[in-house]
């Protein structure tokens, strides 16, 4: 089973294919630990500001060194066409 979802995503995309963003809390992982490297992330979110807003608004949760950071979709299909599509659209 699907659904399908209508997002507003941001053509800022800072030179990234694709882009989506999200925050990244980096923590000491000396063992390589994908469990806590996973809790490192948050995200996705589909415009630097609305990553920064919400990294904003629950700075408590996050430690200093937290920073929202814009990573490239481009090896997946579906957002990729649904993406390139959007801007074909928005730059007529």
């Amino acid at each position: 089973m699907s659904v399908k979802i209508k997002l507003e995503v941001s053509l800022a995309n800072e030179g990234t294919a694709e882009p989506w963003w999200f925050i990244i809390d980096p923590k000491q992982n000396m063992d390589c630990n994908v469990y806590m490297a996973a809790n490192q992330i948050t995200g996705p979110f589909f415009s630097r500001e609305e990553g920064q807003r919400v990294l904003e608004n629950r700075r408590h949760h996050y430690s200093r060194r937290a920073v929202v950071f814009c990573g490239s979709a481009c090896y997946t299909h579906q957002y990729s066409k649904a993406y390139r599509e959007a801007e074909k659209k928005a730059s007529k």
